[in-house]
């Protein structure tokens, strides 16, 4: 996975806890907007209800009475329910007026929409045992805003089973008789219109919430352009050095026929050693097939040592050589292993290299040195082609950042592995594992 995806789906993945934060905050803030809101519509209608009761006591009464005077006997008391019922309708239409002209008072400030209302939903006849209005409640008194969802703020009970009075008995009622019904009464309201006053809160809060999401994707945005514009200014760099290494192959070529003109001696050898480096190196950068080399043999390493040695006294190397056998390494391979591993470790402050190698069932090499050390952020790129460390001593280091990537194109090759990581107090460590086997 390249890293702009890598990156992609890192951001998406803090974007959604970012967004489900402030979607859960904002859920938060309407709950309590909503909480508060319904406490306050609930006093208001509490304290409607509590006038209208103050009006509607002698009505009460007068209520209770019908159902004193209502019959038990089944012929006549459907008959009476239905006087009973239009007296109750007169008295409601009486009221509606009033606790409109309530409501709107209590409200004018606010802007609240409530409706409220008191019905009687049961009348249940305790003689008989049966419920007189199932589905038709009455309506003692309504406001003009229709009910859509009840919420009950008073629930009453009582009966009409109390001995008559001396005016039930000026009516010819005898003291003997009980009426015994069971009325259920309750006042319940609906608050109209919460939602948009929520909304006409909480509409800041959800618009800087959405300014700071769109905020957050246009700077990404711009990241993704930026990083874009800068891959392909680096993908111009790549093709410039690939053409200039490639113009490269026909001086060393030239190189190498004038130096087997010259006559032999140590420095026709140097310079045959470092067109070789050169033409490898060139090689590398170009992913063509290695040139033909033998076998490493433990006289080719004695030999690398010296020369590394040779060029660098002034570095302190040490080497710890295991070597049984090499089925696998090529010496020409195995010299770009060793050169560039030793002169980056130099090129970056080393001044001791310890070297481990062991040639055995397996082939294991192991580079410690006590130079400056690799960045941690970087240490997982240091093998890419052209990267290099992004810090001041780096810029005064000549170099193209194409010798690790080299190391790294020779142990894929042998399907090897490398590792890297920075030492405890100083410098770094490579260690570098093949299988010894055809």
């Amino acid at each position: 996975m390249d890293q702009k995806k890598k990156y992609t789906i890192y951001f998406a993945l803090v974007l959604l806890i970012l967004s489900s934060l402030q979607a859960y905050y904002i859920y938060n803030s309407y709950r309590l907007e909503e909480k508060d809101l319904h406490k306050q519509a609930r006093e208001i209608a509490d304290s409607v209800m509590k006038i209208m009761d103050e009006f509607e006591d002698e009505n009460d009464e007068k209520i209770l009475r019908y159902f004193k005077e209502m019959n038990h006997e089944k012929s006549k008391q459907f008959d009476e329910l239905n006087i009973l019922r239009n007296k109750i309708k007169l008295n409601f239409n009486k009221n509606k007026p009033i606790i409109d002209s309530l409501l709107t008072e209590f409200t004018k400030e606010n802007g609240f929409k409530i409706a409220l209302r008191n019905q009687v939903y049961s009348v249940y006849d305790a003689v008989n045992k049966k419920e007189l209005i199932d589905n038709s409640p009455l309506n003692l008194y309504e406001s003009s805003l229709e009910i859509k969802n009840p919420n009950n703020i008073n629930l009453s009970s009582w009966s009409s089973n109390q001995s008559i009075n001396e005016v039930d008995k000026k009516k010819g009622l005898n003291s003997s008789e009980e009426h015994f019904y069971i009325i259920k009464s309750r006042v319940d309201y609906d608050f109209l219109n919460t939602d948009i006053l929520i909304l006409k809160k909480i509409i800041p809060l959800i618009f800087i919430s959405l300014l700071i999401v769109v905020v957050i994707l246009y700077l990404y945005w711009k990241s993704l352009k930026n990083i874009d514009e800068q891959q392909e200014k680096i993908n111009q760099l790549h093709l410039n050095i690939d053409s200039i290494a490639h113009e490269l192959n026909t001086p060393i070529t030239t190189l190498k026929f004038a130096a087997k003109q010259l006559q032999k001696d140590e420095n026709t050898l140097i310079i045959n050693r470092q067109i070789n480096r050169l033409e490898n190196t060139i090689e590398a950068i170009l992913v063509n097939p290695q040139s033909k080399s033998e076998l490493l043999n433990e006289e080719d390493l004695v030999r690398l040592f010296n020369e590394i040695q040779k060029r660098n006294s002034s570095t302190q190397i040490n080497s710890d050589v295991i070597f049984k056998e090499n089925k696998r390494i090529l010496c020409a391979d195995f010299q770009l292993i060793l050169t560039n591993l030793i002169e980056n470790s130099i090129k970056y402050g080393a001044s001791k290299i310890d070297l481990k190698f062991s040639f055995d069932k397996n082939i294991k090499l192991t580079f410690v040195d006590d130079g400056i050390g690799i960045p941690e952020e970087d240490l997982p790129f240091v093998f890419d082609k052209y990267y290099r460390v992004n810090r001041s001593i780096n810029q005064q280091v000549n170099g193209l950042g194409v010798g690790l990537y080299l190391v790294k194109n020779v142990v894929t090759n042998y399907h090897g592995q490398i590792f890297v990581k920075n030492n405890l107090q100083n410098g770094v460590e490579f260690k570098i594992l093949f299988s010894n086997e055809n």
